[in-house]
């Protein structure tokens, strides 16, 4: 059965499922499109949150999928269009939680940093194997994971291509929740999900901006005016004016992104 990507909606939450378990949920050209497309279409006002998990409890993702792989010549290299998703994914304003369930190796891996937020069950296995492979990583895969856990374990990871266990990534900043054996990932994945989606939609998605500026490093004096820029606009929303009156009201606000 070739890859796919489902997709569904649970309330404000679209559950984003990557689909070739007899691959163990490796990426193909055509899973990284259709990523992307999700991602487009997730622009429209819906949904408010997603959640990216892998099927069938084996893996989150093993990978690319090497026999996609090929010799390449002076054009583009095969991780080109992995970059330009996950970029996509990280620009989205709407965040992403990641639920990993068993191997998330390489662009897997890779895949899980590229979300805001990852959620790992007992049974998740970390490995960046590029050194293994003969492969010198993207740029952007290794600044994504020293952002994480630190220039110098980021070497260790890639240096080494040891495999990290899910209590461990926990400790290392991996992964911002760790779920014991005998609990459900995806529950608690869902949970941390609805819980984003239960915000304001400009004060999250301006917060994410934010967050994306400050990693790039100390902000310029045009994108401190531009995200005082965004701030402005939402303490001018109809969401603040709703937050506020929802407080004031003791009931649960119901923002509407505007």
């Amino acid at each position: 059965m070739p890859a796919q990507l489902r997709v569904e909606d649970v309330g404000a939450v679209r559950v984003l499922t990557l689909d070739h378990p007899e691959r163990r949920n490796a990426l193909t050209p055509r899973l990284l499109e259709s990523l992307a497309d999700a991602y487009r279409s997730g622009r429209e006002g819906s949904p408010r949150a997603f959640l990216l998990r892998g099927e069938g409890g084996r893996a989150f993702c093993a990978g690319y999928d090497l026999e996609s792989l090929a010799a390449v010549g002076e054009g583009a290299l095969p991780d080109d269009l992995i970059q330009e998703v996950y970029a996509a994914i990280e620009a989205h304003p709407v965040p992403t939680v990641a639920c990993m369930e068993g191997a998330a190796f390489g662009a897997g891996f890779e895949l899980a940093t590229a979300c805001d937020l990852r959620v790992a069950g007992s049974t998740a296995r970390f490995c960046l194997p590029p050194a293994r492979l003969g492969v010198v990583y993207a740029p952007e895969g290794l600044a994504r994971l020293a952002a994480l856990v630190g220039p110098g374990q980021a070497r260790r990871l890639a240096l080494t291509g040891c495999v990290v266990e899910a209590a461990e990534a926990s400790l290392l900043g991996l992964v911002e929740q760790f779920v014991p054996e005998g609990q459900d990932a995806y529950a608690a994945a869902l949970r941390l999900a609805e819980s984003i989606a239960e915000g304001a939609p400009l004060a999250i998605s301006g917060m994410k901006q934010v967050f994306a500026a400050l990693a790039r490093g100390p902000l310029s004096a045009d994108e401190s005016a531009r995200l005082r820029g965004l701030r402005r606009a939402a303490f001018n929303s109809e969401d603040v004016q709703e937050g506020r009156a929802a407080f004031l009201e003791k009931r649960a606000p119901v923002f509407k992104g505007r």
